[in-house]
């Protein structure tokens, strides 16, 4: 099994970093959406190593996963690296059942909100770690990109523009403006684009653009992510708490940087 420590490590301070910086109530949507997600990974793609994992393990999993660090969840992981057990075993059994068992605990009261969110957060970053190095999804040719405004968005004007742009220099843009969360994460997920350009032109939206990068980075885990902001947004800012790829300046700066990345892929 491979499995990517520096992403893992990465998208473990980015999701503290949310609990830190988002309103409860947009930490407690992020958390139910990956716990949903993930428990339904055995359905999505049944297989063998889902029954393959005990009960007393999934505990541990997840006592380790609700530890306020990382630490306690990647060493559980690599324990089970060394015991040569497969990517889909992780997947499919440990995370899986773990997001499960989080899931009830947290509706039974077991767990607090602190417990809980740390250990989805922990849980992502496994799968993120995990997706990384995972053979990439046949999506067409690799100049073919999702341009979408966030949702609740209510301008377009800026990524139209944009994907015209991108188009007179050859690319393939699928636009989507005013799609709702569920719309642009299946969308996403039955097209399964090389890029992903969102707009974003207000900061009160910022914890629709947190909770659709990482459904995004769950069902395109191989597609690069950035955000096209207003102007008064802090870039570093976003890049921290959205967990995204790039922030782009402007349309031709964007075309740019995106040529110069699909280059190094061909």
């Amino acid at each position: 099994m491979a499995f990517d420590t520096e992403t893992f490590s990465r998208a473990a301070s980015v999701f503290r970093l949310k609990r830190d910086a988002l309103a409860p109530a947009a930490v407690e949507t992020l958390a139910r959406d990956i716990v949903q997600r993930l428990a339904e990974l055995p359905h999505q793609t049944p297989g063998p190593e889902a029954a393959q994992v005990s009960d007393e393990s999934v505990a541990a999993f997840c006592a380790a996963l609700v530890e306020p660090g990382p630490e306690a969840a990647l060493a559980f992981i690599e324990a089970r690296r060394a015991e040569g057990m497969t990517r889909a075993g992780v997947s499919l059994g440990y995370v899986a059942a773990a997001a499960r068992r989080l899931g009830a605990d947290w509706d039974a009261d077991r767990l607090s909100f602190v417990e809980v969110t740390a250990g989805t957060g922990h849980l992502y970053a496994v799968m993120r770690a995990l997706r990384k190095t995972s053979a990439p999804v046949d999506a067409g040719p690799l100049r073919a990109a999702l341009f979408a405004t966030v949702p609740g968005e209510a301008h377009g004007l800026g990524i139209t523009v944009a994907a015209d742009l991108f188009r007179d220099a050859g690319w393939s843009i699928d636009l989507q403006i005013g799609a709702d969360h569920d719309a642009l994460v299946a969308h996403a997920e039955r097209t399964q684009p090389h890029v992903v350009g969102l707009s974003l032109s207000t900061e009160q939206r910022l914890d629709a653009l947190a909770r659709l990068v990482v459904a995004l980075r769950l069902v395109v885990p191989q597609a690069l992510v950035g955000v096209a902001p207003a102007e008064d947004m802090d870039a570093e800012r976003l890049r921290a708490l959205a967990d995204i790829d790039l922030v782009f300046g402007d349309a031709p700066g964007a075309l740019a940087e995106l040529e110069r990345l699909m280059a190094l892929r061909d």
